[in-house]
């Protein structure tokens, strides 16, 4: 019985540690997100491939990342902010980053998904797509049951804003003017809808 109990206890202590993880803290560094399984989806011409990927690849850059689950609803969370970004910064003033969560995907939907995620990147080719297999980003950001969550990071690492939602006008707003005095991008005037 003793053992019994020692094992019980080592793994309520793995699992509790893995589900008690906090979201993104602003003004700290952040959490460090490494992706073996799949990747981040590079191009060579026509070619794909996927290659592991790191939250602390893209040191000096203001970033932009945004972390769903690869299912259309979820996809459409953080779209008003991401279209309102390319119609309002310089190009290059900022580094995106997207990240599906695949775990969240419906059964037999994941070559839907990963062509979805091709022709995007033909689209955006300087911007960075990653595909999270086993939704490691859900744990290790404590993005809760959602499993959402847009990101802005300065250059040096360290979180400037987060949510877990969908953002009000006046959030985009503020975040919009937020990266903007982050990355030194005088931008274009907003586009309104």
């Amino acid at each position: 019985m003793p053992i019994l109990r020692m094992i019980l206890s080592m793994v309520l202590t793995l699992v509790s540690g893995a589900t008690l993880a906090e979201p993104p803290a602003i003004d700290s560094p952040l959490p460090v997100l490494s992706i073996t399984e799949r990747g981040e989806l590079t191009m060579t011409g026509d070619d794909f491939n996927f290659v592991p990927w790191s939250s602390d690849n893209k040191p000096g850059k203001v970033r932009v990342i945004q972390y769903f689950g690869a299912t259309m609803g979820d996809s459409k969370v953080f779209e008003p902010f991401t279209d309102l970004l390319q119609t309002s910064l310089e190009p290059g003033a900022i580094h995106v980053t997207t990240i599906l969560n695949l775990d969240a995907a419906l059964w037999g939907t994941t070559g839907f998904v990963v062509s979805e995620l091709k022709k995007n990147k033909r689209i955006h080719p300087l911007a960075t797509m990653v595909v999270d297999d086993e939704g490691t980003g859900v744990l290790e950001w404590g993005l809760g049951k959602a499993g959402t969550g847009l990101l802005v990071v300065d250059n040096k690492g360290i979180v400037k804003y987060f949510t877990p939602q969908s953002m009000s006008q006046e959030e985009m707003a503020s975040t919009l003017q937020l990266l903007r005095t982050l990355s030194g991008s005088k931008g274009t005037p907003a586009v309104s809808r």
